[in-house]
């Protein structure tokens, strides 16, 4: 089995070689670098690199990985990897599921990016709440302060929702 095959194929199986710093699943220097850099990604906004690292390992996933194979692969503690999984459903960035006849649970990336670009406009949306509703307890300048800060994140969250719609429409009028 080839580097390339390993993140791509249908066998979740993993095969021999190492990411570098963990595991024992075999990925190209390209997929090691990916999966590192949305570890380190994803702390900078706050979640732990084994969350983000996680993430950027379901993202090359063409199927749904149960906890045991992700353990396997990226060398993690199962219990890390639950804790990784469900911070990532929270943020519904993975979905769970289950075979039939199975109780183990599987994860996959969801994968559009447009969900990821609405999701967090959830996020500034209650922001721009938060803000909103702290002019009209603020005085003088503060006031003015909040007013435009609130101005600029309604117009974020305007300007991706538009975005995501245009580029919706296009992608729509392509297929």
């Amino acid at each position: 089995m080839t580097a390339d095959e390993t993140m791509h194929d249908d066998d979740p199986t993993p095969g021999p070689g190492t990411l570098p710093s963990t595991g024992s699943g075999e990925f190209s220097a390209a997929e090691a670098s990916f999966i590192s850099e949305m570890g380190s990604l994803m702390e900078r906004w706050g979640l732990p690199q084994a969350t983000g690292r996680l993430f950027g390992y379901l993202l090359l996933r063409n199927k749904p990985v149960d906890l045991d194979t992700m353990t396997r692969e990226l060398g993690q503690a199962k219990s890390g990897l639950s804790v990784a999984a469900r911070q990532l459903e929270a943020w519904t960035l993975v979905r769970r599921s289950t075979r039939p006849g199975s109780r183990r649970i599987d994860y996959e990336a969801v994968g559009d990016l447009q969900h990821l670009l609405l999701v967090n406009n959830a996020h500034m949306r209650k922001f721009t709440e938060t803000l909103t509703s702290g002019v009209p307890v603020a005085r003088g300048e503060a006031r003015d302060r909040l007013a435009s800060l609130a101005e600029l994140f309604n117009g974020y969250v305007e300007q991706t929702e538009a975005l995501v719609a245009d580029w919706e429409a296009r992608r729509t009028a392509a297929s």
